[in-house]
């Protein structure tokens, strides 16, 4: 299993290129590993938009079922986690 540690793009996550930069990082890294573990350790906040631009693509990429099984959040708390989940679903609005 790969760990991406995102604490050097933080405490706030916030701009296109650093959420594109982490959505390159995990996607490649799923080509050869068939989990990978996101560390959010010291992560504060994450703009909406940077979750639907990471988190959103991805799950839209692998499905429901398969973006849980293969995507570990570490270190996130509930704030972060609500965030992410905010980020999931507008990505899923915008697909329909």
């Amino acid at each position: 299993m790969k760990v991406i540690d995102l604490k050097k793009y933080g405490p706030i996550i916030g701009s296109r290129s650093v959420g594109d930069e982490i959505f390159n990082k995990i996607n490649a890294s799923l080509e050869t590993e068939e989990k990978v573990e996101v560390n959010l350790y010291n992560i504060k906040s994450m703009a909406t938009f940077c979750a639907k631009q990471i988190f959103g693509k991805l799950y839209l990429e692998l499905g429901s079922e398969k973006f849980f099984e293969r995507i570990i959040l570490k270190n996130a708390d509930n704030d972060l986690r609500t965030i992410i989940q905010i980020g999931i679903q507008h990505a899923l609005k915008e697909n329909n």
